[in-house]
């Protein structure tokens, strides 16, 4: 028979599980960017390459925007990324766990987005450091992690309808040439669990079956 201590020690890891993903699932979405309608259109091909994610960190919103890359172009890179805020952030931060040799600064700025026009006015920007080459830009299989203060139900909200627009600014397309992108705000987000959490999740579910196995033992053996 399973010694009660053995049994109490299952218990508090499987608590201990439990307590690691309530704390590690803070929510995620996906978005995608979309091509400038009437703009120019060197990168309208590769605009699937472009995505972002936005975590929430206590009070902090954090945005992953990153570049999956793209066989017809290996050598694009993202050189800015801009913000249309309309007042739903606040308090900017750049270089937070980048992936990858990424560099940007930046905060609040009026730069204008290429191909923005009238429906985008930039209250933030960041641009890569300067470097050789597409050094510490968004290069393929990077990530650029920006922080605000704000917050992250009212920023999604906002995402979603417009109200809240990201734009990126593309070097290095083929021929030498450039392209700019607009988040996108229709049918393009999803609910996306952060790693840690399906691994905690994963990682809870097998210190149940554990905890069962025990307890059918210890009962076989009274």
């Amino acid at each position: 028979m399973k010694s009660p201590l053995n049994l109490v020690k299952s218990l508090l890891a499987v608590a201990g599980v439990a307590a690691v993903s309530a704390v590690s699932a803070a929510p995620a979405w996906a978005f995608s960017f979309s091509n400038i309608a009437g703009g120019d259109t060197p990168g309208d091909a590769y605009v699937n390459s472009f995505t972002f994610d936005v975590f929430q960190m206590n009070s902090s919103v954090l945005f992953h925007i990153s570049n999956s890359g793209n066989a017809a172009a290996p050598s694009m890179f993202i050189s800015k990324v801009l913000f249309d805020d309309n007042g739903y952030l606040s308090w900017p931060s750049a270089n937070i766990s980048n992936i990858g040799e990424v560099a940007f600064n930046g905060g609040a700025s009026n730069d204008q987005l290429p191909q923005g026009g009238n429906d985008f006015t930039t209250d933030y920007a960041f641009s890569r450091l300067p470097g050789a080459g597409n050094a510490f830009g968004i290069q393929a299989n990077e990530t650029l992690v920006l922080g605000f203060t704000g917050d992250y139900n009212n920023v999604i909200s906002a995402l979603n309808n417009g109200a809240l627009k990201i734009g990126l600014h593309v070097q290095a397309l083929p021929n030498g040439q450039s392209d700019s992108y607009i988040s996108s705000s229709s049918s393009n987000t999803q609910d996306t669990p952060e790693p840690l959490t399906m691994l905690a999740a994963g990682a809870a579910v097998g210190f149940g079956t554990m905890f069962k196995k025990q307890r059918a033992q210890a009962q076989k053996a009274e």
